[in-house]
């Protein structure tokens, strides 16, 4: 089930990453947009799972963390935006898998965020050296 889950995953950012890379001019709000959706994901898992206030001001939290990473990553800095996406791993990994949020999360559900996730903090460090290598060209 773990190795189903991250293929999924895998599969999943494929068509993300392709979606957003045929908007180029968008790639980096659609990459900012995901983030935050991605952390009230888990909020919508506590609602549904019953868990409970603690629960959801936990998952609130994460939204507002990877929301402000989102924001100032779509503002500013591809590299904050797919820090963003890196660490939002350690929130699945650390709350999801043995922590308080397994009660509330399916279990399958962390192992497909963590390879989705990976996969588009790639796609967005690369989108950041790749806007950052277009401007050196055009100053050059």
């Amino acid at each position: 089930m773990t190795v189903i889950a991250l293929v999924v995953g895998i599969l999943l950012a494929f068509g993300f990453l392709l979606w957003a890379r045929a908007r180029p001019d968008r790639s980096r709000r659609i990459y900012a947009v995901g983030l935050a959706v991605t952390a009230l994901i888990y909020v919508v898992f506590a609602l549904v799972g019953g868990g409970g206030a603690r629960a959801l001001g936990l998952e609130a939290m994460g939204v507002l963390l990877y929301g402000a990473a989102a924001w100032v990553g779509y503002r500013w800095s591809a590299a904050i935006l797919a820090l963003g996406w890196a660490m939002h791993v350690v929130w699945d990994v650390t709350l999801h898998f043995g922590g308080g949020g397994a009660g509330y999360t399916p279990g399958w559900y962390p192992w497909g965020c963590v390879s989705f996730d990976l996969m588009v903090a790639g796609a967005a460090l690369t989108l950041g050296a790749g806007a950052a290598g277009r401007e050196a060209e055009r100053r050059g």
